[in-house]
Protein backbone atom coordinates (compact mmCIF):
# COMPACT_ATOMS: atom_id res chain seq x y z
CA UNK A 1 0.00 0.00 0.00
CA UNK A 2 3.11 2.20 0.54
CA UNK A 3 4.08 1.36 -3.19
CA UNK A 4 1.72 2.75 -5.18
CA UNK A 5 1.27 6.71 -6.05
CA UNK A 6 -2.06 6.79 -6.63
CA UNK A 7 -4.24 9.69 -4.69
CA UNK A 8 -7.80 8.32 -4.73
CA UNK A 9 -8.89 8.32 -1.40
CA UNK A 10 -9.09 4.31 -0.76
CA UNK A 11 -5.38 4.33 -1.17
CA UNK A 12 -4.50 7.48 0.43
CA UNK A 13 -6.64 6.17 3.71
CA UNK A 14 -4.50 2.47 3.35
CA UNK A 15 -1.05 4.87 3.35
CA UNK A 16 -2.28 6.57 6.05
CA UNK A 17 -3.52 3.56 8.13
CA UNK A 18 -0.11 1.60 6.98
CA UNK A 19 2.23 4.88 8.02
CA UNK A 20 0.17 4.84 10.98
CA UNK A 21 1.04 1.56 11.84
CA UNK A 22 4.78 2.08 11.55
CA UNK A 23 4.65 5.18 13.05
CA UNK A 24 3.64 3.97 16.46
CA UNK A 25 6.33 1.37 16.20
CA UNK A 26 9.08 4.27 16.22
CA UNK A 27 7.16 5.83 18.66
CA UNK A 28 8.38 3.25 21.00
CA UNK A 29 12.20 4.24 20.86
CA UNK A 30 13.64 0.42 20.50
CA UNK A 31 16.50 0.20 18.91
CA UNK A 32 15.25 -3.49 17.22
CA UNK A 33 11.95 -2.11 15.65
CA UNK A 34 14.83 0.56 14.08
CA UNK A 35 17.27 -2.43 13.12
CA UNK A 36 13.90 -3.80 11.66
CA UNK A 37 12.94 -1.04 9.73
CA UNK A 38 16.03 -0.43 8.53
CA UNK A 39 16.19 -3.73 6.56
CA UNK A 40 12.89 -3.26 4.36
CA UNK A 41 12.52 -0.55 1.90
CA UNK A 42 11.09 1.51 4.55
CA UNK A 43 12.75 4.57 4.14
CA UNK A 44 12.84 4.91 0.33
CA UNK A 45 9.09 4.64 0.64
CA UNK A 46 8.31 7.31 3.23
CA UNK A 47 11.05 9.57 1.16
CA UNK A 48 8.79 9.05 -1.57
CA UNK A 49 5.73 9.80 0.14
CA UNK A 50 7.70 12.87 1.79
CA UNK A 51 7.81 14.05 -1.92
CA UNK A 52 4.66 12.75 -3.46
CA UNK A 53 1.72 12.42 -0.33
CA UNK A 54 -0.91 14.52 0.93
CA UNK A 55 -0.30 16.73 3.32
CA UNK A 56 -0.84 14.12 6.75
CA UNK A 57 1.01 10.99 4.94
CA UNK A 58 3.98 13.90 4.02
CA UNK A 59 3.82 14.37 8.03
CA UNK A 60 3.83 10.94 9.07
CA UNK A 61 6.44 9.93 6.71
CA UNK A 62 8.47 12.39 8.01
CA UNK A 63 7.94 11.44 11.31
CA UNK A 64 9.14 8.02 10.70
CA UNK A 65 12.23 9.49 8.69
CA UNK A 66 12.74 11.43 11.70
CA UNK A 67 12.29 8.71 14.43
CA UNK A 68 14.25 6.73 12.57
CA UNK A 69 17.09 9.27 12.57
CA UNK A 70 17.26 10.04 16.16
CA UNK A 71 18.42 6.12 16.82
CA UNK A 72 22.22 6.11 16.58
CA UNK A 73 21.79 3.33 14.21
CA UNK A 74 19.62 5.28 11.98
CA UNK A 75 21.67 8.06 11.71
CA UNK A 76 24.74 6.15 10.65
CA UNK A 77 22.45 4.56 8.11
CA UNK A 78 21.18 7.25 7.26
CA UNK A 79 24.66 8.91 6.59
CA UNK A 80 26.75 5.92 5.86
CA UNK A 81 26.60 6.03 1.46
CA UNK A 82 26.66 9.74 -0.11
CA UNK A 83 23.95 8.19 -2.09
CA UNK A 84 21.69 7.76 0.95
CA UNK A 85 22.43 10.99 2.67
CA UNK A 86 21.66 12.68 -0.98
CA UNK A 87 18.39 10.89 -0.89
CA UNK A 88 17.36 12.36 2.25
CA UNK A 89 18.73 16.19 2.27
CA UNK A 90 17.05 16.51 -1.77
CA UNK A 91 13.74 15.36 -0.10
CA UNK A 92 14.00 17.75 2.81
CA UNK A 93 15.29 20.70 0.54
CA UNK A 94 11.91 19.98 -1.56
CA UNK A 95 9.89 19.89 1.54
CA UNK A 96 11.22 23.44 2.52
CA UNK A 97 10.37 24.54 -0.39
CA UNK A 98 6.97 23.50 -1.04
CA UNK A 99 6.09 24.45 2.26
CA UNK A 100 6.05 28.04 0.77
CA UNK A 101 3.02 27.22 -0.96
CA UNK A 102 1.31 25.22 1.36
CA UNK A 103 2.86 26.40 4.71
CA UNK A 104 2.57 23.61 7.38
CA UNK A 105 3.71 23.96 10.79
CA UNK A 106 3.69 20.30 11.84
CA UNK A 107 5.45 19.33 8.73
CA UNK A 108 8.14 22.09 9.18
CA UNK A 109 8.51 20.91 12.46
CA UNK A 110 9.37 17.21 11.59
CA UNK A 111 11.95 18.98 8.58
CA UNK A 112 13.60 20.96 10.96
CA UNK A 113 14.16 18.25 13.13
CA UNK A 114 15.44 15.63 10.59
CA UNK A 115 17.71 18.20 9.54
CA UNK A 116 19.39 18.72 13.29
CA UNK A 117 19.56 15.50 13.88
CA UNK A 118 21.59 15.18 10.19
CA UNK A 119 23.47 17.90 11.79
CA UNK A 120 24.90 14.91 14.45
CA UNK A 121 26.88 13.32 12.19
CA UNK A 122 30.48 14.80 11.01
CA UNK A 123 30.48 13.26 7.71
CA UNK A 124 26.71 15.02 7.01
CA UNK A 125 28.27 18.22 7.82
CA UNK A 126 30.98 18.00 5.59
Amino acid sequence: FLNTVSKDRPFEYLRLTSLGVIGALVKVDDAEVINFLLQTEIIPLCLRIMETGSELSKTVATFIVQKVLLDDMGLNYMCATAERFYAVSSVLAKMVASLHQAPSSRLLKHVIRCYLRLSDNSRARE
